[in-house]
């Protein structure tokens, strides 16, 4: 094992050489070998499992044409280039976090909303227990007046308060008389009042809340209002592809769903669809990169989980090359998707080292690989991570198409709970 890790650690060290574009290249999709039993119907044997297939719009990295050994053949045909839709895929990403925005910015005011009736209906209480309190002491003031009027105070002169007059030492003396009765629904009313005061300061409190966390999501609707507007002037007369290094846009759920829906075939990821899904969003989130494009970069290496590279849990043409087509072979499906992330992680920062990595290293090594901080954003991959001059793209034409499903998706969701 020692050994392999050395190997491995040497050989992704080599991805900094200009060769490393070669080594990161995934072989093209092929059909498992199978064998079609002689008589169908014989007990025993199965009917062949059909070939793996992909719809047209989901593309795969390429692999160059060798050169021929005849000086005189003209040069292969170049694959033509693919328009990038970066500025497509920005105004998509703007647009699903405007439509979670205005999710919060509903919520949040529905919760404003409830709170503010609570406060009210608390308010009304507390004025009603407060009334009440008023007409309880004003019955006792009553009842004291009156019996310093009958003269049943010998003191000679009018009591300065209520305590004044009915002190605790002749509280016996006073029972069963109105003054006593009156006194005892007066404490009660006062209790009454304290319960409701501090419930409506409660009240009060969420009712505040509730208001911060409007203007809070009412602000993050504004500003993505206005980053649609900012996506939608993108062009590709710069690099405008998302950064590597961010969170994801998409849910684990979101890329099942997605993948369901184009009708992929022959899927051979070495462990269930949503768990693999679940496993990029984990495991992009550990190193912070965007785990669902690694996914549909994925798609583009493996073709969507179909190609030999499945096998060794290489979901990314790590250690690939345009005359090794494996690349290297990691111990479980988890351990493939974080080799990924890790070097994933190292192509888009510079800063990173082994000891910053959240998880031990899967056989990269950040110390030592000359590519460090490459590249920060995906597009800027192509020619590095593979030699695909399409490889930017194609990524991108993948992840736009996910960002779509989703938006539908969760427009419709949105629009059923209305």
């Amino acid at each position: 094992m020692k050994l392999l890790a050395a190997v491995l650690v040497t050989a992704l060290s080599l991805l900094a050489l200009p060769s490393a574009a070669v080594g990161q290249s995934a072989p093209p999709t092929s059909a498992p070998t199978t064998t079609t039993p002689t008589n169908p119907g014989t007990p025993g044997t199965e009917p062949a499992a059909p070939p793996p297939s992909l719809p047209p719009g989901i593309p795969t990295v390429s692999v160059p044409t060798p050169p021929s050994t005849d000086p005189a053949a003209p040069a292969p045909e170049p694959e033509p280039p693919l328009p990038d839709p970066s500025p497509q895929v920005a105004v998509m990403m703007a647009k699903i976090t405007l439509l979670n925005a205005q999710q919060v910015l509903d919520l949040t005011q529905a919760a404003f909303l409830m709170a503010t009736e609570s406060e009210n209906k608390v308010r009304g209480a507390r004025d009603a227990a407060q009334h009440d309190f008023d007409i309880k002491q004003e019955l006792l003031t009553d009842a004291v007046s009156n019996a310093y009027v009958r003269g049943n105070d010998v003191g000679g002169s009018a009591p300065a308060t209520v305590d004044d007059y009915v002190p605790n030492a002749s509280a016996r003396l006073l029972a069963g008389t109105a003054i006593e009765r009156d006194r005892v629904q007066l404490n009660a009313a006062t209790e009454r009042l304290q319960r409701a005061n501090a419930a409506l300061e409660q009240a009060t409190a969420r009712t505040s809340q509730t208001a911060g966390a409007r203007d809070y999501a009412q602000a993050s609707f504004d500003d993505a209002t206005e980053a649609v507007a900012k996506a939608g002037r993108l062009s590709n007369r710069s690099d405008v592809s998302p950064t590597v290094v961010g969170e994801p846009v998409l849910t684990a759920d979101e890329l099942v769903g997605w993948y369901r829906s184009e009708g992929i075939v022959g899927y051979v990821g070495g462990v269930d669809l949503p768990t693999l899904a679940k496993t990029y969003i984990d495991e992009g989130n550990a190193e912070h990169v965007r785990g669902d494009v690694a996914f549909a970069q994925s798609i583009v290496e493996t073709g969507a989980f179909t190609s030999p590279l499945t096998t060794h849990n290489n979901y990314a043409g790590i250690g690939a090359c345009d005359t090794c087509p494996t690349g290297f072979d990691f111990p479980s499906p988890q351990m493939g998707v974080r080799a990924q992330m890790q070097l994933l992680h190292a192509y888009a920062d510079k800063t990173l080292r082994t000891q910053t990595l959240a998880n031990p290293p899967v056989g990269s090594d950040p110390d030592s690989l000359g590519v460090r901080g490459c590249c920060e954003t995906w597009n800027a991959l192509t020619g590095t991570w593979a030699t695909d001059p399409n490889y930017g793209p194609k990524l991108m034409t993948v992840y736009l198409s996910m960002l779509e499903y989703a938006l539908v998706t969760r427009t419709q969701a949105a629009s059923a709970t209305t």
